[in-house]
């Protein structure tokens, strides 16, 4: 459309006809009410984002406009317009441009002149006729079957004072006009009216357009032609494409072109059925993928208009068949919105990294289930090329459209690149993870290949743009970074499956021959029986053994000789163990972080209190909501936990090891967890339909003297304990941090018995820095279903604090008193007594004892 709009401004600079006498309209100005003033069924029309003049309806019709053309007779006029119906035409739909007609209201037959532009068949030909008293007669018409399906038209009409009719068509959509047909009518009907009709069913309702209008006296061609393009069709036949038709002797005079490096036509032959069109075939032989210059000179148009000398570059191309990885998928945008500068359009750029030439037409992009084929495009050496929408392909640079372009998912997806021969040339498997940027996942930005010539195609060569606009379409990337990866892999971690799998994970993705060939040795030996290796860059392998693996039996295994796919080989060891299976009380709920400071997460604290070897994958955290268990998060990760040790489960484990300098590294898994409150709530550990663990808390249990317990952690106190009694639990020590993750308890005291009442420490230090934070008072009972209180005392006889009340005692157990007096105040340091008394559920007194403490602190 762009050499249609520049036609005005010619028509504007090199005539200077009566502006009254004369209609020009490109729509440019957004409007068709104004300068010139179109009317008729005009709430069926719009001017569209190209500004064209396009049909807008919803229901099956006929609409048409029309504006005076100010013509005082039809002698020496000429009419231009470009016309697009997106269709093929029937007796249903089809349109009229009349160029003269009697009245402004199209739909009354009006005496006058028109051209028809489809009809039933496949016949259609551009037609033109003249309907003087309702009676239609074809004048004269262009190539059968031209219009016969959807189509583009520039078309020129010119009446001399004779009455000769000549139509010119383009079917381009450009202003190269060639002659199409002539005839003579010199009947006389000026008319009033110039404009467009519409017939169509509801389906084409918005399938009309029409542009750069120009109505007037005959415009006298003083432009000389310009070639418009030049194409090697073969090793030794180039077209030359001028913007007009040319005179055929010039045209055909081979000593008007030549072209370099070396080289000059042998003949120039004119299209038959183009006069804008000229074939010369060369005296050499064009190289692939070689640049050359046309040079073209002293060519006339069909007015006698003599060109000057004029170069047009060309590459003669033939396309090569591509192996695995010739073409990588180089930038992708799963998620265009929100809008940061990017089109709001899905994309995958292509990046040709082999020293090939390749035509992308009728190659494939998808996934394993659907995809759309790609339109023709040539991908030179070092190229890059966007694939989309083909409706988007403008919105880009070095962009080819791809008919049902398949949608990427937001949050992952696979994305291949097949060539026309069906062979796979590129495959990524992306997550939400490949942005490597919490900021830019949410839509807008672009993932990039940080470098095109890695083999691997893992996620550790891809991040988000740095870009500004958020990507790099058509251009080099903005994390572009050809260093090679010279770090030998590691083994990331090893998951044992019953009865007698092992998968193998690797830091990075690995060279499948050498896994395939690796000597790999079990210690206690384990016999493989088949090694899998599902893909050519595979981060995992899979053994399988002749025999079962022992459970919670801890095994050795060692790889030699093994290389990732940038050929950096290693030996590589490690541990694996078939985990026994949780039952309640084998994991405990260790230490709860549920009150983070602003910006922080919350954890839960694990421990493995018994004596196997356990996983935590599969377990679920959960809180309670409304009496019922409620908000289940699935820990997904392979952690194994073997007795006696710990694992913390956060959304942030940075933030958390960052926070707590007595954080352990290594102990930590990211997973999702439920929301846990400030005041009160319930932690549920979960396996299947099993709880194996669940505390209830409150606030209050957190040591009373402090000033705030945000950001610090509860600490159970004894693993044996009780998980739901207050006095199991107390705040962690201030000199540790205010938490542990992944670390022993800084209130770790476990219940020693000595006797039926005993203190575990005859001293209490209620100062919250994880020494001798509470009194433990340990009691063993000759039988259950007693009840007890414990009443502290100070040096002078008076009732200090009650630790508990008339309650319900278990055979052996363990409570705590935190050094808070009754009135809520820290006690003294000092000298006190303890008086143990338990009675029989009828109330008689069956046990009394008092043992002296002290509070200690510092002075």
């Amino acid at each position: 459309m762009g050499t249609m709009k520049h036609f005005f401004l010619f028509v504007a600079i090199l005539t200077n006809y009566n502006t009254f006498s004369q209609i020009i309209d490109d729509f440019n100005d957004g409007d068709f009410t104004t300068n010139p003033v179109w009317l008729g069924t005009d709430a069926d029309y719009l001017v569209n984002a190209s500004f064209e003049l396009q049909l807008e309806n919803t229901v099956a019709a006929t609409s048409y406009l029309s504006t005076p053309h100010t013509l005082s007779n039809l002698d020496d006029k000429e009419w231009r317009f470009h016309v697009r119906q997106s269709f093929s035409p029937s007796s249903s739909n089809f349109g009229r441009v009349y160029l003269t007609a009697a009245s402004a209201d199209f739909t009354t037959d009006p005496d006058g002149f028109y051209l028809q532009f489809g009809e039933a068949g496949a016949s259609d030909a551009v037609r033109l006729f003249r309907v003087q008293g309702g009676v239609d007669v074809e004048i004269l018409a262009g190539t059968t079957g031209q219009i016969a399906s959807s189509f583009q038209m520039g078309v020129r009409v010119v009446r001399d004072n004779a009455g000769l009719w000549e139509l010119y068509l383009d079917d381009t959509g450009g202003t190269a006009y060639a002659l199409a047909a002539s005839a003579t009518d010199a009947t006389s009907l000026v008319g009033s009216h110039f404009g467009f009709y519409s017939q169509y069913t509801v389906s084409n309702a918005d399938n009309f357009f029409y542009d750069d209008v120009y109505i007037g006296d005959e415009i006298v061609d003083v432009t000389p032609p310009t070639v418009a393009s030049v194409t090697a069709i073969g090793n030794n036949q180039v077209d030359v494409l001028f913007d007009e038709a040319v005179d055929q002797t010039t045209a055909e005079n081979s000593n008007n072109y030549s072209y370099t490096p070396n080289g000059s036509p042998i003949t120039a032959v004119l299209d038959g059925s183009n006069p804008a069109l000229v074939h010369l075939t060369l005296g050499g032989t064009l190289s692939n993928g070689t640049v050359y210059t046309l040079t073209v000179d002293s060519v006339e148009d069909l007015e006698g208009n003599v060109m000057t000398s004029q170069n047009e570059n060309f590459a003669f191309l033939i396309a090569e068949v591509p192996s695995w990885g010739d073409v990588v998928i180089n930038e992708f945008v799963c998620d265009p919105s929100p809008v940061v500068g990017l089109p709001e359009v899905e994309f995958v750029e292509v990046y040709n990294r082999s020293n090939k030439i390749f035509d992308l037409q009728s190659w494939k992009l998808g996934d394993e289930l659907a995809d759309g084929t790609v339109q023709q495009a040539w991908l030179l050496p070092g190229e890059y090329c966007v694939l989309t929408t083909p409706a988007y392909v403008d919105s880009f640079t070095n962009a080819v459209g791809v008919t049902s372009f398949k949608s990427l998912n937001d949050a992952g997806d696979h994305i291949v690149l097949t060539s026309d021969l069906g062979l796979a040339i590129d495959s990524i498997v992306y997550t939400n993870e490949w942005y490597q940027d919490d900021n830019k996942d949410d839509g807008g930005y672009s993932i990039e290949r940080i470098n095109p010539e890695d083999p691997c195609t893992d996620s550790n060569d891809w991040a988000a743009s740095n870009d500004p606009s958020g990507g790099t379409p058509g251009a080099e990337n903005s994390i572009y970074d050809l260093t090679p990866d010279t770090q030998a892999p590691a083994l990331l971690q090893t998951i044992a499956l019953a009865p007698n799998f092992l998968e193998v994970h690797f830091t990075e993705s690995m060279d499948s021959a050498s896994l395939s060939n690796a000597s790999i040795t079990i210690d206690p030996a384990l016999t493989i029986q088949n090694n899998y290796v599902l893909e050519t860059y595979p981060s995992m392998l899979t053994l399988q053994f002749q025999e079962n693996i022992v459970q919670s039996q801890v095994y050795e295994i060692t790889l030699e000789n093994v290389s990732d796919c940038w050929a950096n080989t290693a030996n590589l060891n490690g541990i694996f163990a078939l985990p026994a299976t949780v039952e309640p009380g084998d994991i405990i709920i260790n230490e709860i972080l549920f009150n983070p400071i602003t910006g922080g997460s919350d954890y839960v604290e694990l421990y493995n209190n018994s004596d196997k070897l356990l996983d935590v994958n599969m377990l679920e955290m959960a809180n309670r909501d409304n009496d019922t268990i409620s908000n289940n998060s699935s820990i997904e990760a392979n952690f194994l936990l073997f007795p006696g040790e710990y694992v913390v489960i956060t959304e942030d484990s940075t933030q958390v090891q960052q926070q707590y300098p007595s954080a352990v590294l290594g102990r930590f898994v990211e997973s999702d967890l439920p929301t846990y409150s400030n005041d009160e709530g319930t932690v549920y550990l979960i396996r299947g339909n099993q709880i194996i663990d669940e505390v209830s808390y409150l606030d209050d249990w957190h040591f009373q003297l402090i000033d705030s317990d945000d950001g610090k952690s509860l600490e159970r106190i004894d693993p044996n304990g009780n998980s739901n009694s207050e006095s199991n639990w107390h705040t962690a020590a201030e000199n540790v941090g205010f938490g542990t993750p992944g670390g022993e308890n800084s209130q770790f005291y476990p219940a020693l018995m000595n006797g039926s009442f005993s203190y575990t420490s005859e001293s209490i230090s209620p100062d919250n820095d994880g020494f001798e934070d509470v009194l433990q008072i340990n009691y063993e009972m000759n039988g259950p279903g007693y009840v007890a209180t414990f009443t502290v005392y100070d040096d002078r006889g008076r009732q200090v604090a009650t630790v508990i009340d008339n309650e319900l005692l278990s055979t052996t157990g363990t409570f705590a008193w935190k050094g808070i007096t009754n009135d809520g105040t820290k006690a003294s340091i000092g000298p006190y007594v303890g008086i143990f008394e338990a009675y029989d559920v009828t109330g008689g007194l069956i046990f009394t004892g008092k043992k002296v403490f002290v509070v200690a602190g510092n002075l």
